[in-house]
């Protein structure tokens, strides 16, 4: 199986370099640019959602995933609306990656509470879905709720991904089922960047869940991440990218600040 290749966008770039870097990407032949977010945040961090539209401007190939674009911090409606509006403009190249989100301080910055983020994601995932395929969309939850909304255009189908993953609890995200029963595909935190070992058993653990909610495990993507380290070439690369290969990684991100790494990485991961 050929693992897609794709590298995380730097957070810290001005918009000039983030540019720079994008259009290196996609010139060097890397299937998806990655997209972080933070709203709140003392070091530099890029909104996901507005990024994505700023790169779309400036490529014209490369697929644009968030990773992630927290959820809770939004109205469904508006991320429908938002998403289905970046798929349509992009060319259909987002790939929406959700999570519910780690910082708590940012959370309750923004007006949600701690108690109820996971019910009210579980509850925003689901509308989203309706909200880009139904011609009136309804729902009501305890947490979302509203009828008779219409988005135009309506999207195509927009890839919908999760995230997560602690060295804590060895890989597993605690939403482990919730990623196999809701989402198309899983996106390993940066915490298990070549960690191949912890991530193994999870990624088959998630491919059983995905089964046994009675969805198509083969094609439920999963993105593993690989983190160039210092002094260390083409070999290491290779050997993390085929051992991902064989735990069953559909992706590969890498995560590299300098922009001159992306073409021997490029050459030595597809070559």
């Amino acid at each position: 199986m050929t693992l897609r290749l794709g590298c995380t966008l730097p957070t810290s770039l001005s918009p000039t370099a983030l540019r720079e870097f994008a259009v290196t990407a996609e010139g060097l032949g890397y299937d998806h640019l990655s997209v972080p977010e933070h709203l709140v945040s003392t070091e530099p961090a890029y909104e996901s959602l507005t990024l994505v539209a700023f790169l779309a401007a400036v490529t014209t190939r490369i697929e644009l995933a968030t990773a992630m674009t927290i959820l809770p911090h939004r109205p469904v409606v508006l991320a429908a609306k938002q998403a289905a509006q970046l798929a349509l403009l992009s060319g259909d190249r987002l790939r929406l990656g959700v999570a519910i989100g780690s910082d708590l301080a940012e959370s309750a910055a923004l007006g949600v509470a701690r108690e109820t983020r996971g019910a009210l994601f579980e509850e925003q995932v689901r509308a989203l879905r309706l909200l880009w395929t139904e011609p009136e969309a309804h729902y009501d939850g305890e947490h979302v709720a509203f009828s008779g909304v219409t988005l135009t255009p309506r999207p195509r189908p927009i890839p919908l991904w999760m995230g997560g993953g602690t060295l804590r609890t060895g890989g597993r995200p605690r939403s482990l089922h919730r990623i196999a029963a809701l989402a198309d595909g899983f996106t390993m935190s940066a915490l298990l960047a070549n960690r191949v070992n912890r991530a193994a058993g999870l990624i088959t653990e998630l491919r059983t869940a995905v089964a046994e909610a009675g969805r198509d495990a083969a094609a439920f993507g999963i993105e593993a991440r690989l983190r160039p380290e210092p002094g260390k070439r083409s070999a290491t690369w290779r050997s993390f990218a085929d051992a991902w290969r064989s735990a069953g990684a559909t992706h590969l991100t890498v995560t590299t600040d300098d922009v001159s790494l992306l073409a021997p990485l490029h050459a030595t991961l597809t070559g």
